[in-house]
């Protein structure tokens, strides 16, 4: 080996709303039932993968294929995979516009003793006036205000995990003699996917890692060295960074290609473009990055986030194991159009491919010691 081995964390952002990561006709439709998320933790444990992560949504896109018009609660969802498994971390989301700190930090004391300390929590101080308008908790702030907002809410919780009394009276919440106990057993691990200036300033800050997605390669690279070049200005050399990537594998480059291209031919421009629509009423739009990613994405016509990682195993590892290094990334979340047969070839024939380039997984490892058996 002529370059240094690099330890990889992996992830699996699961599929809690209906149709999964793809706005498509004719990629495969993933149920948004606890049963099949289950099953998807359950195998990604099994098969070494080091957390799964749930969105919260609350408002689907309608068109042909009912993109996320039914979706999982993601505290909820975590608690349960938290009984339901022994090993792997489970991560929810929390918009930090609906929920109160002092009851989520009740929530995650809980769910810290289910899970024997596996609990992460990944913040969203922002998402579309349609999501959170309907019930009617979205707040109108502006870019700024709303991550004073996650600022406030972050502090808040962090001192009810450590303090036994806490008296605070901010710009967004009061907090009289407030008690929370039980305690987590350690802060849990917090990750947001702020990306714009000041999305960026306020995870490093507050947040034990970022993760972000990629329009193409030298983005997912661009990005990557300025979270760590914030973190190094910033004095948080533990600081950890996670690329969110779309895999598709095939037995071949081109079978690969031709999933990709089946799923294009099927975009949901219904969907799409109600969500576009619904990210670009926000009047902060231009200001954050991630709602003007989905814009972006209604305007293309893509059923995609960011361009996929395709091909055979082995392409696919040599494409992740090019960006881990040159952006220099702690973790990848995979998503990928079956969370079954996909996730599979991915724990197995890809970490190995990983490995092979250097990259060294906890399912790479479990691969290794699974082949000796």
């Amino acid at each position: 080996m002529d370059r240094d081995e690099i330890a990889l964390e992996m992830g699996v952002f699961i599929p809690v709303g209906n149709g999964g990561w793809i706005t498509s006709t004719k990629s495969p439709q993933t149920p948004s039932t606890y049963q099949f998320n289950r099953q998807v933790t359950v195998l990604a444990e099994k098969l070494g993968f080091d957390f799964v992560l749930s969105m919260a949504k609350w408002r689907g896109y309608g068109g042909p294929s009912q993109h996320w018009d039914q979706t999982l609660e993601s505290l909820t969802t975590m608690c349960g995979l938290a009984e339901a498994t022994t090993r792997i971390g489970v991560w929810g989301t929390v918009h930090t516009m609906i929920f109160h700190p002092a009851v989520v930090a009740k929530m995650a004391a809980v769910i810290d003793q289910i899970s024997g300390g596996r609990f992460g929590l990944n913040l969203v101080a922002g998402s579309n006036p349609y999501d959170q308008g309907q019930m009617g908790l979205w707040r109108d702030l502006d870019h700024a205000g709303r991550y004073r907002l996650a600022e406030e809410w972050i502090t808040v919780a962090k001192r009810l995990w450590t303090e036994e009394r806490v008296n605070h009276a901010g710009e967004f919440y009061t907090l009289e003699d407030c008690v929370s106990a039980p305690k987590p057993r350690r802060m849990p691990p917090i990750i947001c996917a702020g990306a714009s200036d000041r999305g960026f300033r306020f995870t490093v800050e507050n947040c034990s890692g970022g993760f972000f997605i990629g329009s193409d390669s030298d983005d997912f690279v661009n990005t990557g060295l300025r979270a760590k070049k914030m973190a190094a200005e910033l004095n948080r050399p533990d600081f950890k960074t996670y690329a969110l990537f779309m895999i598709i594998p095939g037995e071949t480059d081109q079978d690969a290609q031709r999933r990709v291209d089946l799923y294009v031919e099927g975009a949901d421009i219904v969907a799409l473009n109600a969500q576009s629509f619904e990210y670009s009423a926000d009047r902060s739009f231009k200001q954050n990055t991630s709602a003007n990613m989905f814009v972006r994405q209604g305007s293309a016509a893509s059923p995609f986030m960011s361009v996929p990682v395709r091909g055979a195993p082995r392409t696919i590892g040599r494409k992740l194991a090019d960006l881990v290094r040159r952006a220099k990334l702690n973790g990848v979340i995979a998503v990928m159009p079956d969370f079954i047969d996909d996730l599979h070839i991915i724990g197995t024939d890809v970490v190995a491919a990983l490995a092979g380039e250097g990259i060294i997984t906890t399912a790479c490892k479990m691969t290794q010691s699974e082949a000796a058996l």
